[in-house]
C-alpha cells in the first residue's frame, strides 16, 4: 500500500512543477496557450474525474481533479494573456468537441464514454497543435511532458485497473508526449532553416 501512495506523491509532484512551469511562463508572456483547447479540457477532465471516482479508481482520480483546475485557471488566463485569435477550424472543433461531450454524457456505456473522451481530448488539442506548428515557443514541451510523466507515474495508485480505468489516462500520456515531441521537432528545424 505505500508503493502507490509513494508514486501518487510523485504524480502531484509532476503535477505541480507541470502547472508552476506553465503559470510562470503565461505570466512572464513566454508561452499564448489556446483557449478553447482549455476549456473543453476543463470540461473532460471534471467529467473524467466523476467517472473515475464512481468506478472506484480511489485516490488516483485526484489527479484529473488537480488538472481540471489547472486547465480552468489556464482557460481563465488565456483572455489576460493567452492566445485568443481563432478561425473557422478553431470553432469547428470546439462545437464538434461539445456535440462529442453532449454524445459522452447521454450514453450509458462506460466504453463509448471513455473513447468519446479520447475523441474529444484529440479535437481539443488540434488547436492548440495547428497554433504551435507554426509558433512552437508559443507553448510550453516540458509542462506537457510533466503532465504526462503524472499520468504515469499514477497508474499504480489505482484500486482497479481496468481498459475503462486505463484507456483514457494512456490516452493522455500518449497525446502529452506527442505534442510536446511536436513542439521540440518544430523548434530544431524552424532554427535550422533560420540558420542557413
Amino acid at each position: 500500500m505505500l508503493i502507490p501512495k509513494i508514486f501518487l506523491f510523485l504524480a502531484a509532484l509532476s503535477n505541480l512543477t507541470g502547472y508552476t512551469i506553465y503559470f510562470r511562463l503565461i505570466l512572464k508572456n513566454q508561452i499564448k496557450p489556446h483557449a478553447i483547447t482549455n476549456l473543453v479540457w476543463s470540461i473532460l477532465l471534471g467529467l473524467n474525474c466523476l467517472i473515475q471516482i464512481h468506478s472506484g479508481v480511489g485516490l488516483g482520480s485526484l489527479l484529473l481533479a488537480t488538472n481540471f483546475l489547472g486547465c480552468f485557471l489556464i482557460f481563465l488566463s488565456c483572455y489576460l494573456k493567452g492566445y485568443i485569435n481563432y478561425d473557422k477550424i478553431d470553432w469547428l472543433c470546439f462545437f464538434l468537441a461539445i456535440i462529442a461531450i453532449i454524445l459522452w454524457l447521454i450514453t450509458k456505456t462506460p466504453i463509448y464514454s471513455i473513447v468519446l473522451s479520447c475523441v474529444i481530448d484529440f479535437l481539443a488539442l488540434l488547436p492548440s497543435f495547428r497554433k504551435s506548428f507554426k509558433k512552437p515557443w508559443e507553448d510550453s514541451p516540458l509542462a506537457f511532458f510533466l503532465s504526462g510523466t503524472e499520468y504515469v507515474l499514477s497508474f499504480p495508485s489505482y484500486q482497479v485497473i481496468s481498459f475503462i480505468t486505463l484507456l483514457y489516462p494512456v490516452w493522455v500520456v500518449f497525446i502529452d508526449y506527442s505534442y510536446a515531441v511536436m513542439m521540440l521537432i518544430r523548434r530544431w528545424r524552424i532554427k535550422a532553416l533560420t540558420n542557413n
